[in-house]
This record gives C-alpha cells, sequence and structure tokens, in this order.
C-alpha cells in the first residue's frame, strides 16, 4: 500500500496502470473510516486490478494515521490523500463548484446547505485526477450516490457508479462515525431509526400507496421514540423524485438526532408489481 498526495503523481501511476489494460477502482471517503469502509474496498477488490482509496477533507489531527493503519489491514493499492490546497489551490470560496441543484438544496442540503455541492466537487476532482473505470459508493449516503450517478451522466464522464449495500451492526444500525460518540443509551435507542424505516417498508410493499401518510407516521414513530426528526421520506430511488403510482424502485431517507448527534440511514426496496 503506497500513500501518494499529489495529484499529478497519482494521475501518473493510475494511467499507467489503464495503458497496461488493468482496471481501476476507486472507493472515495471522507477519512474517519470503519469496517463499512473495508467493505467497499474489498468489494472494489474483487471488481477490478487496481483499487485506489481517496481520503478527501482534512481530518481531525490523529485521525489520518489510524486511517492508514486500518486501510493497511486490507491492502488497496493506493491511499490518495491530497491536502486542501492540492485539490482547491486558489481556496474553497473562490473555487468552481459542480453541482445538481435540484437534488443538493432538499433533504441532507436543506439542513446543511453547501455541503452536498462540496462533496460532489471534491469527487468530481478526484475521478477527474484517477479516472478509473468504476467508483465504489455505499447506499447509506443515498442522496451523494444519487447526485453523481446524476452527474457522471450529465457530465459524459467514463466511469461506472457501483453501490453497495449499507454495512450494519447485528442490531441493524448502520455504520457511521458518529457512533463511536453515542452515549449508552443513545447507542441502545439508534437502532430504532432503521427498525422504523423497515416498518414503514413492509407497509408500502404491502401496498399502502399514502406516501404522506407513511412518511408521518414514520416520524411520529421516531419522535415519540426518543428521536428530533428532521425528515422521513419515501422516494422514488432513481432520482429522489415523488413516488408515482407506477414506481417499482424506492428508497426511504431518514435523518434523526439523539441529543447532539445527527443520525441518517437509507433504505432502498424494490415493491411488489400489483395488477
Amino acid at each position: 500500500m503506497e500513500t501518494l498526495t499529489r495529484s499529478a503523481s497519482i494521475h501518473y501511476r493510475c494511467r499507467r496502470w489503464r495503458e497496461s489494460g488493468s482496471s481501476v477502482a476507486l472507493v472515495p471517503t471522507r477519512g474517519s473510516l470503519h469496517r463499512g469502509h473495508l467493505s467497499l474496498i474489498a468489494a472494489a477488490q474483487d471488481m477490478a486490478d487496481h483499487v485506489v482509496v481517496s481520503i478527501l477533507g482534512d481530518p481531525p489531527e490523529g485521525k489520518g494515521s489510524e486511517d492508514l493503519a486500518l486501510l493497511a489491514k486490507i491492502g488497496p493499492d493506493i491511499v490518495f490523500m491530497p491536502p486542501a490546497q492540492e485539490m482547491f489551490p486558489i481556496g474553497r470560496a473562490g473555487a468552481a463548484l459542480v453541482n445538481v441543484p435540484e437534488l443538493a438544496d432538499e433533504l441532507e442540503g436543506a439542513f446543511r446547505p453547501g455541503y452536498l455541492a462540496s462533496v460532489t466537487t471534491s469527487m468530481v476532482k478526484v475521478l477527474n485526477i484517477v479516472r478509473p473505470s468504476m467508483a465504489v459508493f455505499g447506499e447509506r449516503d443515498f442522496q451523494l450516490l444519487v447526485m453523481m450517478r446524476r452527474l457522471v451522466e450529465d457530465l459524459f464522464l467514463s466511469v461506472d457508479v457501483v453501490s453497495r449495500p449499507t454495512w450494519r451492526e447485528s442490531d441493524g444500525l448502520a455504520l457511521a462515525t458518529i457512533n463511536r460518540k453515542l452515549s449508552t443509551a443513545q447507542r441502545a435507542l439508534a437502532p430504532q431509526l432503521h427498525a422504523t424505516m423497515l416498518d414503514i417498508a413492509r407497509q408500502l410493499d404491502a401496498g399502502d400507496a399514502d406516501h404522506d401518510a407513511l412518511q408521518r407516521r414514520g416520524e411520529l414513530a421516531l419522535n415519540n421514540a426518543g428521536f428530533a426528526t428532521e425528515y422521513f421520506q419515501v422516494r422514488r430511488s432513481e432520482d429522489l423524485g415523488p413516488m408515482r403510482v407506477a414506481t417499482r424502485d424506492a428508497v426511504i431517507l431518514a435523518a434523526a438526532r439523539l441529543g447532539e448527534h445527527r443520525l441518517i440511514d437509507s433504505h432502498p426496496l424494490r415493491l411488489i408489481e400489483r395488477h
């Protein structure tokens, strides 16, 4: 495993791989890695000849070395850890943005203004630097996944966006960095987020088409359990648009707070076709 910090270095290395006929997979991350990230890397290793893991952003002090130690256990070919000035040489404030406005300003975007545009810009930058044949994303950040698929299509980027199911604890809680900060009581309550999504999914799959009522039911269930729900939505998984009668591929998306901690999750599902 090799660690590179300069875009020119990794661009050259990946170009040599491509010229030799080898496939390259990218697993983009923002650091603070966990087993969920390792599962994505393992999937990438099964699908490609070479795997690059990017760590974008400025990790807290000490986190960079922790991430590298964890990555060493699974051994991607290259870890790309560029400093902020490498990715944004004139600074973030004046940098060009790559965005999908209709998706970036709702759900996560409504509660974290500017966040998704910043992340998608960084993602497209690293895609252009590495130029992988595929990029592997987890489904927990489903809105980001949909936005990246849209950007790849709209900007004619030569990369396949591959998704993998969310890695979960035995009680259903999605693996996330924030889980480490939960108190014992909060950790005991946290799995109710996914359990509520599964309950609404069962009702949806059973034929309940009153999506507004299902959303209210899910939000109320979380609030009654002790969460402060920010959103609980049932959407089309293709583009996160509103559900239609003919929709077969759906996704439930939710964000809720436990004290000062914010949890997000998603649950994609294929609905039974009814005649």
